[in-house]
């Protein structure tokens, strides 16, 4: 896709479901394309926005594919992240029915992954819907 303006939606999915408070200007110049890095980790979409948000985007069939692909997502975003110059890493997981315990689990494990003392990476546990308008179509689930 290229770099190019974030649309209305992205902007709203970011600031609104990710909790994003970056100024207006950094939505100008978004970079919606995969890495070699995010591709070869299985990452269905990458965005960088504004050169200081890196956001990871994937959609899980169970809590326990979740657990056994964080620490890999972590540490491939956190390389990325770093080596742009980037500010956070937001790594999203859209799941379809989470329990409550699923993702206490979910949660522990990603406490578990991240190295110490960083703390500008964050998990997103949301539903796929809460996605759909950034989505042209629903993308496949990772299995």
């Amino acid at each position: 896709m290229g770099i190019q303006p974030a649309t209305p939606e992205l902007e709203r999915f970011v600031r609104d479901s990710l909790g994003c408070t970056c100024p207006a200007e950094v939505f100008e110049r978004v970079d919606d394309s995969p890495s070699e890095l995010s591709q070869a980790a299985g990452i269905e979409r990458r965005i960088a926005i504004g050169g200081r948000l890196l956001i990871y985007m994937a959609s899980v069939d169970s809590c326990s594919l979740a657990v056994a692909k964080l620490s890999d997502w972590i540490q491939v975003g956190i390389s990325e992240r770093d080596a742009g110059g980037m500010n956070r890493l937001r790594l999203v997981l859209l799941m379809d029915g989470r329990a409550a315990d699923e993702m206490q689990r979910i949660e522990a494990a990603f406490e578990r992954a991240l190295p110490d003392g960083d703390e500008r990476v964050h998990l997103h546990l949301l539903d796929p819907v809460s996605a759909f308008p950034l989505q042209e179509a629903h993308p496949p689930k990772i299995a």
